[in-house]
């Protein structure tokens, strides 16, 4: 039987561009996807945004196809609000598309669980649809549709593949486990931590170990001030918020040897990575989202850095690094972090059997490398030929 060349039409409830992390997932798969020669058009929803391109905003190095959707701009209104646009995106996204199915156009849909209900309507249109899955799903009915007839789910860890097909047990869906990813043209030039420190302004005889990422309450940032207090000799840098956030979210005193750069563009993290003695990857037992299903998107940055790393041993991140690549401490334990991290920050030659394992790592891990992966298996499941 032949195939046939198809389009992909990938269907994501965000605004874009977004400061948000999940922007960058979108952005960076859209840029892995083209460049994998795929005829790929983004669609969102038109919201208020960034004046930037998303070619702009993300640095990427190929043009992305974009069409954005009309729809009620209330997604901030609360969870009526929420509902309601994202509705208006369902019923914008059905029109759109059935207008190009009923032209003859030969496509495939692909979409990433932005919320529990929104991708659903993607079924009606009788097109194969693959779907990203960030995290577990209730049996929703909405839920079951999507799982009834979408050809293949793309999570991104082990743990959301046993709860989705307990969840699910009647769907005919194929599965892939693929990890979120990172761009290593970010990070092929190398810095001198004494040149980089001198650039960012930081002090060049202390040992420093950085936290990067946006301040959120699922992530477990108590644990940074706990610990940096018992580790007085060193300092804790983090990037990605300001300390008047970070003291909202946390509610403790914060020690001297705790400092916030606030938000820097992605293009200077890089600059960062290499002042650091070490990188710190935080998880909370207290938190699903953070113990089970999180894929963080620093950590895969942070293995093709060559620095140390220092990760939570959450169920979430052995899923993505064994012992062979980072040191490991107990989550929500400040007094084991401070410890891993005095080991982190003055072991460097020690540690070095651990930054090469971790650089290899990160080239399985580039999303060109998922991009090859996702588009074969859209393929064997669609018996179509979609490179462009």
């Amino acid at each position: 039987m032949g195939t046939t060349n198809m389009k992909l039409y990938y269907i994501a409830n965000a605004r874009m561009p977004t400061e948000k992390a999940h922007g960058i997932q979108v952005a960076k798969m859209c840029e892995a996807f083209v460049e994998e020669r795929i005829d790929l058009t983004l669609v969102v929803p038109r919201r208020v945004t960034e004046p930037q391109s998303i070619e702009e905003y993300y640095g990427l190095r190929v043009p992305i196809k974009l069409v954005k959707l009309p729809v009620l701009d209330w997604y901030t209104g609360g969870r009526l609000g929420y509902f309601l646009s994202s509705f208006s995106f369902m019923v914008s996204y059905l029109i759109f598309l059935w207008k190009r199915k009923r032209k003859g156009e030969k496509f495939i849909l692909y979409t990433v669980d932005m919320d529990n209900y929104s991708s659903s309507a993607l079924t009606l249109l009788g097109i194969p649809l693959f779907s990203e899955m960030h995290g577990s799903k209730p049996p929703t009915l909405p839920q079951r549709m999507l799982f009834r007839r979408a050809k293949g789910i793309i999570p991104i860890n082990k743990i959301i593949v046993a709860e989705l097909q307990s969840h699910f047990p009647n769907s005919s869906a194929k599965y892939i486990v693929e990890p979120n990813g990172v761009d290593l043209s970010k990070f092929s030039t190398k810095h001198n931590k004494k040149d980089a420190r001198e650039q960012l302004g930081l002090p060049v005889d202390v040992p420093i170990v950085l936290y990067a990422g946006r301040f959120f309450g699922w992530k477990g940032l108590e644990i940074l001030p706990q610990a940096a207090s018992i580790t007085p000799l060193v300092r804790w840098q983090t990037v990605g918020g300001g300390q008047a956030d970070f003291e909202r979210l946390v509610k403790q005193s914060l020690p001297k040897n705790l400092f916030f750069a606030g938000s820097r563009p992605h293009s200077e993290m890089s600059l960062w990575f290499s002042a650091a003695d070490a990188l710190l990857v935080l998880g909370t037992a207290r938190d699903v989202q953070s113990y089970r299903y999180t894929s963080p998107m620093k950590l895969f940055e942070y293995l093709a850095t060559g620095r140390p790393i220092v990760a939570s041993s959450t169920p979430a991140i052995h899923e993505i690094v064994s012992e062979k690549e980072v040191l490991f401490y107990l989550p929500d334990d400040a007094e084991n972090l401070a410890q891993v991290v005095r080991y982190a920050v003055s072991n460097d030659e020690k540690l070095l059997p651990l930054t090469e394992a971790a650089m290899r790592q990160a080239t399985r891990s580039s999303w060109s490398a998922r991009a090859k992966r996702i588009v074969k298996f859209m393929g064997e499941n669609t018996n179509s030929n979609i490179y462009a």
